[in-house]
């Protein structure tokens, strides 16, 4: 669920796209970097500053993104997590996460392009992260750089944007729709609320 409480000046949709259909696409066009992905997972590396940083990729300091205020509280939910990391000098954290699937399975024999490979490939970029390095497949093996791209190019294709007016919700099947943030100018303030199917499943 999505809700506008403030719109921003110029800017700021949600661009939308069906994660399914990008997987039949990618099926037909790229399927050995399709494979390799199914096969090997994915791993994300963040550099995350101290403090919320608009500038950033994320823009959220690693306090935030694991909800613990101390270093030991967010190793201890690293640990948990399966995560590898290094505290560097400035007090940034470098997180690498475990291996993760590229894919769910939605029904018998549909699948989805589940994963932030795009994401971490077009928009992790500041003074302290390279999408060259923010993504690779599970065993630390480069990305196909041409397949991503022609996999970004066909994602914009089948996007469509929610423009945003004060008052608007908007409800999407996260495990079927990818979502993103266009740019904007003024103050946008878009909140999020997540649900787990599994909770809603037999609820009228």
């Amino acid at each position: 669920m999505f809700f506008c409480e403030h719109a921003a000046e110029t800017g700021g949709a949600t661009p939308l796209c069906r994660s399914d259909v990008l997987y039949e696409q990618l099926a037909e066009r790229c399927p050995e970097f399709l494979q390799a992905c199914e096969e090997k997972g994915l791993r994300y590396t963040n550099v995350m500053p101290s403090q919320d940083d608009p500038a950033s990729g994320m823009g959220r300091s690693w306090q935030r993104t694991f909800r613990r205020e101390t270093r030991e509280e967010a190793e201890a939910r690293m640990s948990q997590l399966g995560y590898r990391w290094e505290w560097l000098d400035d007090g940034c954290l470098r997180a690498t996460t475990p291996r993760l699937p590229a894919f769910r399975e939605v029904s018998p024999g549909r699948k989805t392009f589940f994963n932030q490979l795009i994401a971490a490939f077009q928009g992790w970029q500041d003074s302290r992260n390279d999408p060259a390095k923010a993504i690779t497949l599970g065993d630390g093996s480069p990305l196909d750089r041409d397949a991503v791209i022609l996999a970004a190019d066909m994602a914009e294709a089948l996007t469509f944007d929610v423009p945003w007016q004060a008052g608007d919700v908007a409800m999407v099947d996260n495990y079927v729709v990818m979502h993103g943030r266009r740019t904007f100018t003024g103050k946008r303030k878009i909140l999020a609320s997540l649900v787990a199917a599994e909770s809603v499943i037999g609820v009228v």
